[in-house]
């Protein structure tokens, strides 16, 4: 009966926990979230797959893989398969722990002596400990692995976040740099006509030096923009390629061929959809849970070091059988067992235990202002790409604007150097005037798509975890 009394008092002081709870306190609630990012409190959740509203089947390719293949994100996963394995072996530090063992000896006695005894020796056994989990300290420590597990999680999905937006973005300045190099070599054709005409114009008489001149200072001013844009071609292509994880030469698909280039026009998208957000986007990004759980874990570090001020209780216990003969090893005369709890108290450690609690807690500190800048940060990016959407659709209608009419110029310019109403000088300008326009255009369409990335990446990438 005492026994199990015993028994019975251990498992209860082994459910004691010292410490406090830990409650997760938000520096802004939703009504500063919807007010700072004029929300509609919308349930429109974002996906994942965000980037298929680009209806782009090569770019929807590219991902696919980047997703499965990117070297980094592999990395990152292997790192949450060690915290897993950390977890399952450090949850089990206060558990009750059995090991075999079995040896054997052979003593011969010296010859010297009258009577001598040659002896054998056979052992085994069991051995048992167990370190009582008296004041948590154990269930503290479980705690931990578990909230570093979580933020490798965290982790790992905002690092998936933050590939799906390096390979859009390199993918729309790679069309973008096609399409500029297709630009370039349409108006060259063009200009090369051109100054076929005001050839002729010269050696016929009609035309002078300087008009000449002025068209093949257009023609080498145009070639001259093709070369850095090749370049631009080739590095963006290979930046994919590294995200991907191959070889430019191993990518699922042929990026110097394209149907329709994603940035030749103005992609069309409500801007209303920018507000129909749930209020908890911000509090939900995998990077702000990844500083949440940063501070769970802490707080049961904390909760250790006060646990280590308590007394320790230990047991221990061995059962085995000693012989001489092997044979008669297991006889239960040759028993042998032995058991012997332990007791520590921490008397004095020169401020050792009270010193390392307050230091757990200033690391808790500083997880907390690094929660509360993570969290500012994301509102701050969210804010930021709102609108800088709704400035770019803005820019984008007067650039186009400016194409249309720079191409009037040009047709009207054209026609009236040919009936001789005007110098060549104003072809040459009207020329020069509607590639930058065509190139303005070019890049306000690409500033478009990359707002809107930086705005789905912003809002968690659809990697949001609830609250």
């Amino acid at each position: 009966m005492s026994r199990c009394f015993y028994v019975f008092a251990i498992l209860l002081l082994s459910a004691c926990k010292v410490g406090n709870d830990f409650e997760m306190s938000y520096p802004f609630s939703d009504k500063d979230i919807q007010e700072t990012l004029n929300l509609s409190a919308g349930t429109s959740a974002v996906t994942p797959t965000w980037y298929k509203i680009f209806n782009d089947s090569d770019l929807n390719t590219l991902l696919t893989h980047a997703l499965n293949k990117n070297l980094s994100l592999k990395q990152a996963l292997e790192r949450l398969q060690q915290s897993r394995y950390s977890l399952m072996i450090n949850s089990k530090n206060n558990f009750p722990m059995i090991d075999a063992s079995g040896d054997y000896e052979f003593s011969k006695a010296s010859n010297s002596h009258d009577y001598r005894t040659d002896v054998n020796t056979f052992n085994v056994g069991l051995d048992a400990s167990w370190e009582v989990d008296i004041w948590g300290k154990g269930a503290y420590i479980t705690e931990q692995y578990y909230e570093f597990m979580r933020n490798y999680q965290y982790s790992l999905e905002d690092l998936k976040v933050s590939i799906t937006a390096e390979v859009v973005n390199n993918y729309i300045n790679l069309r973008m740099a096609q399409e500029k190099l297709r630009i370039a070599q349409t108006n060259l054709n063009l200009q090369q006509d051109i100054f076929e005409t005001v050839q002729q114009k010269f050696e016929a008489g009609i035309a002078d030096k300087l008009a000449l001149d002025q068209a093949m200072y257009v023609v080498e001013t145009t070639k001259a923009q093709i070369p850095p844009l090749k370049i631009q071609v080739e590095q963006f292509k290979n930046a994919v390629a590294l995200l991907l994880g191959v070889l430019p030469s191993q990518l699922p698909v042929n990026l110097d061929k394209y149907k329709k280039n994603i940035t030749a026009k103005t992609f069309p998208f409500n801007t209303k959809k920018l507000y129909n957000l749930p209020l908890n986007i911000i509090r939900s990004r995998p990077d702000v849970k990844a500083a949440e759980s940063q501070i769970r874990a802490q707080n049961a570090a904390v909760n250790e070091a006060i646990a280590n001020l308590y007394p320790s209780l230990s047991l221990s216990a061995s059962f085995g059988y000693i012989s001489s003969s092997g044979h008669s090893l297991f006889n239960k005369h040759n028993q042998d067992y032995s058991y012997s709890p332990a007791l520590s108290l921490p008397i004095w450690h020169w401020g050792q235990l009270t010193n390392n609690i307050e230091l757990q807690k200033h690391i808790k500190e500083e997880y907390l202002l690094n929660y509360n800048e993570t969290m500012l940060t994301a509102l701050t990016e969210i804010k930021n790409a709102i609108t800088a959407v709704e400035q770019a659709y803005t820019a984008g209608s007067h650039s186009k604007n400016s194409y249309n009419k720079m191409q009037n110029i040009m047709n009207l310019t054209q026609t009236k150097y040919k009936n001789g109403l005007v110098d060549f000088t104003d072809v040459a300008t009207a020329e020069q005037n509607l590639l930058n326009a065509q190139n303005a255009l070019i890049d306000s369409n690409a500033a478009i798509l990359q707002n809107l990335t930086a705005f789905y990446k912003a809002s968690g990438g659809g990697y949001n975890f609830g609250n």
